[in-house]
């Protein structure tokens, strides 16, 4: 291989030029010169054939070296013209092998930038460590939102499929009446198929012990109306969807592969649930979701018209619209069909309305705003990342400029310098991209992890071709944001002043633009941190809520009695009765009680009248939350009681029936009366009434962000029900009460299980996960901001400290202190992030409106996060300023004043 620096030593004539000088611009023409034989070589030419390649680049070396020595004195403006007019524009060879001469001149600049590259390996990795971590949060929560929002649903159509609901003037839209869907089916025209859905559950026993399943009651076209066939088998048929006949069942896939081994047999065998044997016959698909990610088998919900009920809300609907209707016209119409019914049944439906919307919004339309918003915010950290990166090229290319001044010397013309270092971004950014899909890839896990049961269809989130198509965009996109400017900055430099030893005439340009990118930067790291202050301060309130009642150290679970072991209400009674005494002897069992609906799980809403009240008109009537309970309930879960008495041993389903209302019930019912003698009625003023025996605090049963509402209790035995959560109040780790009280209800029925056994706190802590969500989410964006915001401020100061070592140096033999030059720098950088900081508040009084909804009892204008804020960037900002200050504080004024 030919040794360039020899060859371009016989070429040039720099004897007048300091030695050291003479020999950086040999080593640097000879770097040039050996990049453009190995680039020939690369493209397809010979050893000598590349060499020769490398001479033609430079025409005249004579002119050359008059050039390099002429730039090397002081010079004016038409020295500079006459340089520029002396540069030698040769035209780009032609590729030796075949291909366009744009194709061919890219790979060679995609070449050229990978060594250029690889030669400053702490500045390559820091760029692509930056890019990647802001492509990379992009990247993953554009997966989530791709999954959860774009995706369609997974059936036929799925622009035909919506949601019906009814409408109630109490709750707005609510679930539906038996009695009204039977109506909306017969009387609709809408629709191809429409179906209703309900929760249902049973208990299996197998080799193994008995297990709770969680399942669905459906109609029996509901497969048909989604369009999905069963893996094995069939669906049901109209006629399995009556009362007596629907002994049938169709099991999930996840079910049938660990119930059942995936027995293909299995379809047409029964199986058993609550003692009641049932014929399978299908097995759904193993990607068939509906109408939860838990639900495990579907049984014909067999509603009775007969018997239907229009008081009680309590179905999904779900609908497929016929061809070419629309969503509008569906809906006008199962209004008008509720509001003609409302007529009809004044005392049950009274004001009653109908409503539709499409499936997917249903589905996902209560995580949108979150989702969405935490996209903006992972762009504004990749646009905190691209500014970032811009900084460290404008650096670099500071660095550069006589390597470009010399490429421009030796016939590049402008646009190729411009191209060249585009095609270094753009390598830059798609390193940074493949970096960031990794990161989003090991990403997707733990937020999947993170949101379960907060965000639906998270589970489907994939980094998919989708998603790789938007990471590659952002890729380019970055590249061209951060790559652009710098690659202008470094094409227009003075060559002239360049190749003249200590030319520093882009300087003030390049720190313009880098003082410019810090403003930018930090005044988008304020929108994220206020932001993220803000959720993190309304999380902490709504933590902070008490839910009226304790939830550490208690453990709840379900008992369920089947109904045909169980069919009375006194053995049911004696069950519970024989269960709640050996729980009370448990050693670590401080107290425990039961439930039929358990707080934060659900409301349980009915009608009500009170006694010595006129009635109310219909659909006017009050509703309450309703509660049957054990007497120990309200130790369980440390209650308190107001006024009067809970309930005893004495309140049996023989004894007088009375009730405990919560506070709110008080204030809204009897504001200026006391309640206690009071009595009240869940139906229609004829069941009895329930004497009002006791006042116990406000419970938050349908959440934190809820204010509690009113709420009756009475004593189960007056209401049994088939299904009671249990609450056990632990001395310790409630955890630990788990394996006792399982064999208990072994003790006591080998068939039945305990399930959904949890920590009550789990519980509480599960109400607020989609909050955790979002602000985990955001507050870990804020803080990617805030460290890039300071290590582009460090970058930025530390590179002003070098540049200024020559007047720091004189301003210290004049009499500056090194305090005066801690407050030179420091001054500075705080400057800038005032500036930023300044743009940013403006910026996120405008913007924080669009996270108003996710907060809770926090303004958006709270001073407290802005202030905080504030403080938090300029604190940043003080010790990202102070260690280049403190090596500034250092500079020898003898050796900068002497420095060339």
């Amino acid at each position: 291989m030919r040794d360039w620096r020899a060859f371009v030593a016989a070429r040039l004539a720099l004897d007048t030029l300091e030695p050291e000088r003479a020999a950086r611009i040999v080593r640097e023409l000879a770097a040039q010169l050996e990049d453009f034989a190995r680039d020939a070589r690369e493209r397809g030419a010979g050893d000598a054939e590349a060499d020769a390649f490398a001479e033609q680049q430079v025409a005249d070396w004579a002119r050359l070296s008059a050039d390099l020595r002429r730039a090397d004195r002081p010079h004016t403006r038409s020295h500079v013209d006459r340089l520029a007019d002396a540069l030698v524009a040769r035209p780009e060879p032609a590729p030796f092998r075949g291909g366009s001469m744009m194709l061919s001149h890219t790979l060679r600049d995609g070449r050229h930038a990978v060594r250029q590259l690889m030669r400053m390996p702490g500045f390559t990795l820091v760029a692509v460590l930056t890019l990647g971590l802001g492509v990379g949060a992009t990247t993953a929560i554009f997966s989530v939102v791709n999954g959860v929002l774009l995706q369609p649903l997974p059936f036929p159509e799925p622009h035909a499929l919506v949601h019906v609901h009814e409408v109630v003037p109490q709750y707005g839209r609510f679930s539906v009446a038996p009695a009204t869907f039977l109506d909306w089916r017969e009387q609709g025209t809408s629709f191809e198929h429409i179906a209703a859905f309900g929760g249902t559950s049973g208990t299996h026993v197998g080799d193994d012990g008995p297990e709770r399943l969680t399942g669905a009651a459906v109609s029996w076209d509901l497969f048909e109306l989604l369009g999905v066939r069963p893996a094995l088998g069939s669906g049901f048929t109209a006629d399995q969807d009556v009362p007596g006949a629907n002994t049938v069942i169709v099991l999930s896939h996840r079910l049938w592969q660990r119930r059942f081994g995936g027995d293909a047999s299995i379809v047409g065998r029964a199986v058993t649930l609550d003692g009641v044997a049932l014929t399978v016959v299908g097995i759904a698909p193993e990607s068939f979701v509906f109408p939860a990610t838990t639900t495990e088998f579907w049984r014909p919900i067999a509603i009775n018209p007969a018997n239907a009920t229009r008081g009680g809300h309590f179905l999904g609907v779900i609908a497929r619209l016929k061809d070419g209707v629309t969503v509008e016209q569906a809906g006008s119409e199962v209004k008008t069909i509720s509001e003609r019914l409302a007529i009809e049944y004044p005392d049950s439906s009274a004001n009653e309305s109908a409503e539709i919307v499409p499936l997917h919004d249903q589905i996902v339309g209560p995580v949108r705003p979150a989702l969405l918003t935490l996209l903006a915010a992972v762009t504004v950290v990749v646009l905190i990342a691209c500014a970032n990166v811009a900084n460290l090229l404008l650096v670099r290319a500071t660095v550069r400029e006589k390597e470009v001044a010399i490429r421009a010397a030796l016939g590049a013309g402008r646009r190729r310098l411009v191209v060249q270092m585009l095609v270094e971004s753009a390598v830059l950014a798609l390193a940074g991209g493949a970096l960031g899909v990794g990161l989003a890839y090991l990403a997707i896990a733990p937020i999947q992890s993170l949101s379960a049961g907060s965000i639906p269809r998270v589970t489907g989130v994939a980094i998919d071709g989708a998603v790789l198509a938007f990471a590659l965009g952002a890729a380019v996109l970055t590249g061209l944001l951060f790559g652009l400017v710098p690659a202008w900055r470094a094409s227009s430099t003075g060559f002239g002043a360049v190749l003249k030893e200590g030319g520093r005439s882009s300087s003030g340009g390049g720190r313009w633009l880098q003082n410019g990118l810090i403003v930018v930067e930090v005044a988008l790291s304020v929108v994220l941190i206020v932001g993220a202050l803000l959720l993190l301060k309304s999380f902490g309130r709504i933590t902070g809520v008490d839910p009226g009642f304790r939830s550490e150290n208690v453990l709840a679970f379900q008992v369920s009695l089947p109904a045909r072991s169980y069919a009375a209400d006194p053995q049911r009674i004696a069950f519970f009765e024989d269960l709640q005494t050996r729980l009370q002897v448990i050693p670590g069992v401080r107290a425990a009680g039961m439930v039929q609906s358990l707080p934060m799980r659900g409301s349980y809403v009915l009608s009500v009248v009170i006694d010595k009240r006129p009635p109310l008109p219909p659909g006017e009537g009050i509703s309450a939350n309703y509660r049957a309970v054990d007497p120990g309930y309200f130790d369980a879960l440390s209650i308190p009681l107001r006024r009067g008495r809970t309930f005893t041993a004495r309140d049996t389903e023989t004894a007088p029936m009375v009730a405990v209302v919560d506070e709110a019930f008080v204030r809204r019912h009897f504001p200026d009366e006391d309640p206690i003698g009071r009595g009240i009625d869940i139906g229609n003023g004829t069941d009895g009434f329930y004497e009002i025996v006791g006042i116990v605090g406000d419970v938050r049963h349908a959440g934190l962000a809820l204010e509690a509402t009113p709420t009756m209790y009475v004593p189960y035995r007056s209401d049994v029900f088939s299904t009671m959560w249990v609450v056990a109040r632990a001395e310790g780790d409630p955890v630990s009460l788990a394996g006792p009280i399982r064999q208990v209800i072994r003790d006591l029925d080998p068939s039945l299980p305990a399930y959904s056994m949890t920590p009550l706190a789990t519980v509480l802590s599960d109400s607020v996960a989609r909050r955790r969500f979002s602000m985990l989410l955001l507050a870990l964006f804020a803080g990617v901001a805030l460290f890039l915001a300071g290590v582009g401020l460090y970058g930025v100061v530390s590179y002003t400290v070098n540049q200024r070592v020559r007047e720091i140096g004189l301003r210290m033999a004049m009499g500056a202190t090194p305090r005066d030059v801690l407050r030179l720098i420091v001054g500075g950088g705080l400057k800038l992030v005032v500036a930023g900081v300044a743009v940013g508040l403006v910026a996120a009084v405008s913007l924080t409106r669009f996270v108003e909804a996710m907060l809770f009892d926090v303004a958006p204008t709270d001073p407290w996060s802005y202030a905080g804020t504030a403080f938090l960037l300029i604190a940043i900002a003080a010790i990202a300023c102070l260690v280049p200050a403190r090596r500034a504080m250092r500079v020898d004024p003898i050796v900068a004043l002497h420095e060339t």
